[in-house]
Formats: C-alpha cells, sequence, structure tokens
C-alpha cells in the first residue's frame, strides 16, 4: 500500500518559516530525575543546567556553581533595576550589562559572557524565575508573576 504523497510547499525545509513555539513551552515544570540531578550536581560544586524543551526539562550539562549563581543574580537584579512598567527587560541589554561588569572577573577568564547568560536565562525559565515576553519582537524578559 502506497502512502499519499505529501502536499509540497514548493520550499526546502530549510527555508520554511520557523514556527514559534507557544506561551508558555520554555517553562514547563521540569522532571523529578532533573532535579534529582541537580542535586547531585550542586554535592560537587556544579550546577545541572534545566532547558523545559529538552527531554525531563534537562540539556545534559552542568555550568560551575558561582559561574552560575553570579549570573543568575546579574540577570534578576537587571530585570529588577531596569524593567519597563511590565517588568521586562531585553535579553540583549541582560547580556551586553553582563560582559561589560563581568569580563575582567576571575570566575571568566576568557572574557566572553554572553553563552552564559543565554544559558543561564533558559535555566531560570526552565525553574520558572523568569519567562520570555510573548510577541516582544527582540527576546523580552522578566520575573515570573
Amino acid at each position: 500500500m502506497k502512502r499519499p504523497a505529501a502536499k509540497a510547499s514548493g520550499k526546502p525545509a530549510s527555508l520554511k518559516a520557523k514556527q514559534p513555539k507557544p506561551a508558555g513551552s520554555y517553562s514547563r515544570l521540569v522532571s523529578a530525575k532533573a532535579w534529582a540531578a541537580d542535586k547531585l550536581a550542586r554535592k560537587g560544586g556544579r550546577v545541572h543546567i534545566f532547558n523545559a524543551t529538552r527531554p525531563h526539562g534537562m540539556d545534559g550539562w552542568t555550568m560551575d556553581l558561582k559561574q552560575y549563581e553570579l549570573i543568575r543574580s546579574h540577570i534578576l537584579k537587571t530585570i529588577d533595576q531596569k524593567g519597563d512598567a511590565d517588568g521586562a527587560v531585553p535579553l540583549q541589554l541582560v547580556v551586553d550589562t553582563a560582559q561589560t561588569r563581568y569580563q575582567q572577573h576571575k570566575l571568566f577568564p576568557k572574557g566572553r559572557l554572553t553563552n552564559y547568560v543565554r544559558y543561564t536565562k533558559v535555566d531560570l525559565e526552565a525553574r520558572q524565575e523568569v519567562e520570555r515576553v510573548p510577541g516582544s519582537g527582540s527576546q523580552k524578559i522578566r520575573r515570573c508573576k
């Protein structure tokens, strides 16, 4: 038995418009397995990075606990201090201020902080401490309500 032919759109998959994830998909609850992995990692001075869009909410890697706590604190303080009327702040502002503030910090010997901020932000979304502002064009984040 043959399957019916798929309807062709005329564009290769790589050129089709990427559909945005539904609101809230970045802050779904992570599994007990993820929390157990994080608890174990913290005993060794690491943090298991969560990602609500991955299986069990785990990205599969860890970050140094001191680096994580410093960047987490920076993200939350930036939201509190520079948030607009809705409490939102552009993610790029958070990245830029972290880069300026911590590029000479001993915890970041190579001086590049972009990925540390972005990965920590994804983790904070999964832990439901921050959320993306839907429909804001360039990405904005705020504390979860």
